[in-house]
């Protein structure tokens, strides 16, 4: 599902991020890296969205090239939970959940049955919080919200960096 053969992260100065990384992720399973702060986890990440451009090496997912595929549906097709958050301020937990649905061009009704849905898998009733804004969120359940938005259009990846 996920392969990385080989690939290297250097920046313009020199720095390596990542050095020779070969890794193969099959369908189904779960994969931590870990390691100290700085040694690439995130960098690796980044770079099977490409937010971030592999130096050398090749990354497959689901057996396509990822600099051959168009980095849009790349990016949507790929469930990302970020450190940060990074929920929109401005916009309720319901829409914040189907970023991703709206950009597919899901029907209104399907998203709202799968944020429904997501919402009361987490524990956090869709009554209560789907028009709630985040910063009326605690910090944990903003990392679910964060969370639910990377599954929120069912993608075969998610790549969650420290969730």
């Amino acid at each position: 599902m996920v392969r990385l053969e080989n690939v290297t992260k250097r920046y313009p100065d020199g720095t390596e991020a990542v050095r020779s990384l070969s890794l193969e992720i099959a369908e189904g399973e779960l994969v931590a890296l870990i390691g100290p702060s700085g040694c690439g986890k995130t960098t690796t990440l980044k770079m099977v969205n490409r937010l971030e451009e592999c130096t050398s090496g090749k990354i497959f997912v689901e057996g396509q090239d990822i600099t051959t595929a168009n980095i849009i549906n790349l990016r949507r097709s790929i469930g990302y939970v970020i450190q940060e958050i990074a929920l929109m301020p401005h916009m309720s937990v319901a829409e914040n959940i189907a970023i991703v649905p709206k950009l597919l061009r899901w029907d209104a009704k399907r998203i709202a049955k799968r944020v429904d849905e997501l919402l009361e898998m987490a524990g956090l009733s869709a009554a209560r919080y789907r028009f709630s804004l985040p910063d009326q969120l605690s910090g944990g359940q903003k990392q679910r919200i964060g969370v639910l938005r990377a599954m929120a259009a069912d993608p075969r990846v998610i790549l969650m960096d420290e969730p």
